[in-house]
């Protein structure tokens, strides 16, 4: 997404979290992704940094100009981290009802902090995206899937982070970033665990019509 909106010229090659090649590990000893290649010797590894190196060498416009707004945007964008790691948490290590209630409880924790932040001052950046809507954007991408296989409205009670997760999944250099085929793929490889998630999206059949929001 930051690459879309700086229109930065580059390569991708997607890799498959389930058979990842052998050449990754010359550039990220974990194994992980996503890695940034500047040049065949100097990788760069995590999202977050590798955004903001993006970010940096293009003016920082996807921060505010103010360093104490700035920072703040830091803190809502670790929020959207720990949403992420919650996710992760569904997909792989909740392996019951309770342990997935849980989770899904602290992911509303943070939308509920995330809704008053909207009631009392409106959207992070009126017009275009920014680095915190990216981040979201990131967040809330799995949404529809997790909505779909535990038959929960994980937005209930959070109508402007709805409105706001609708508006990001629409964008189009959000929409874009992945294939139409996105939803198909992750509800096949959630699937494929061992957690509670994976076990109801296993009995149940992939969504013809591509999923759109968290509200589906």
């Amino acid at each position: 997404m930051v690459m879309g909106h700086y229109a930065i010229d580059h390569e991708r090659e997607d890799i498959r979290l389930e058979d990842k090649p052998a050449w990754l590990e010359k550039f990220s000893s974990e194994r992980q992704v996503p890695v940034l290649l500047l040049d065949q010797t100097r990788p760069l590894t995590e999202a977050a940094v590798i955004c903001d190196y993006l970010d940096r060498i293009n003016g920082r416009a996807l921060y505010p100009v103010d360093l104490i707004e700035s920072a703040e945007h830091s803190i809502w964008i670790l929020r959207a981290e720990r949403i992420l790691s919650l996710t992760a948490d569904l997909v792989y290590r909740a392996h019951n009802e309770h342990d997935c209630d849980l989770t899904l409880h602290r992911i509303g924790l943070i939308l509920a902090i995330l809704n008053k932040k909207f009631e009392a001052a409106g959207p992070f950046r009126e017009v275009g995206l920014c680095m915190v809507d990216m981040a979201y954007a990131t967040a809330f991408r799995a949404f529809p899937v997790l909505v779909y296989g535990l038959n929960r409205d994980l937005f209930a009670g959070f109508e402007h982070v709805r409105g706001w997760s609708e508006r990001l999944l629409k964008n189009d250099i959000v929409r874009t970033v992945v294939p139409q085929t996105y939803h198909g793929e992750l509800h096949h490889f959630i699937a494929s665990r061992q957690s509670y998630l994976a076990k109801r999206l296993s009995m149940l059949p992939v969504p013809q019509k591509p999923a759109l929001s968290a509200s589906q």
